[in-house]
């Protein structure tokens, strides 16, 4: 009688050199993941980086602003200081800033000249306008003026306007308040719930 016992043993073989290559296989994928688990990086937030710094997303790190320079609202990028504005602009903290001349000392709402305020500065810089009014910095043909002016907006019967929020422009009244009291505002007998409801036209009687 004869046993036929190679392939048994070829088998065998194949088996302890699969299971030799998914050994060798797991403890390869076991290291990566441990030295997954151990590798780490501190963790910084926007807010935690200096005045002159700006956070970068793609370090997850502070980086130094350029020269009069500072972060912004953000802290993702850089702006120029009250002062100066912008004569080059690559995004990002890629900007460069220029001090605005002494006769000039405001800076356009758009950050890039220097331009005359009548009514002082905000501490960004900027030029400022009393409550109603809105700032013009160009004319109609978008030239830059010499010296920035504050237009009241026309609250009358014949308009209905006020400044936006941003006051930039004059927009039409609220349809409520004007279809109602035939005015920009609350008036006798009506009390403005609060800002949600002033800016949806609510009131009531009171």
């Amino acid at each position: 009688m004869v046993t036929r016992t190679r392939p048994v043993a070829a088998m065998a073989v194949r088996s302890r050199s699969s299971s030799r290559t998914g050994t060798a296989y797991l403890l390869l994928v076991l290291c990566e993941v441990s030295w997954a688990q151990i590798f780490s990086f501190p963790f910084r937030r926007p807010e935690t980086c200096d005045f002159n710094q700006y956070f970068d997303i793609s370090a997850l790190s502070c980086a130094p602003c350029g020269a009069n320079q500072r972060r912004d609202a953000l802290g993702t990028s850089c702006v120029c200081l009250p002062g100066y504005h912008m004569i080059s602009n690559n995004g990002g903290p890629s900007i460069i800033c220029k001090k605005c001349p002494e006769n000039m000392k405001g800076v356009t709402k758009d950050g890039w000249d220097c331009i005359s305020c009548p009514s002082g500065l905000t501490a960004e810089g900027k030029c400022h306008c009393p409550t109603g009014h809105i700032l013009v910095e160009r004319n109609v043909s978008g030239s830059l003026l010499a010296q920035a002016t504050c237009e009241l907006c026309d609250e009358s019967e014949n308009s209905f306007t006020k400044a936006n929020a941003l006051g930039t422009r004059c927009v039409r009244c609220e349809p409520t308040f004007v279809n109602t009291s035939r005015s920009c505002s609350c008036s006798e007998p009506h009390t403005l719930v609060d800002y949600v409801s002033a800016t949806q036209g609510i009131f009531i009687n009171v």
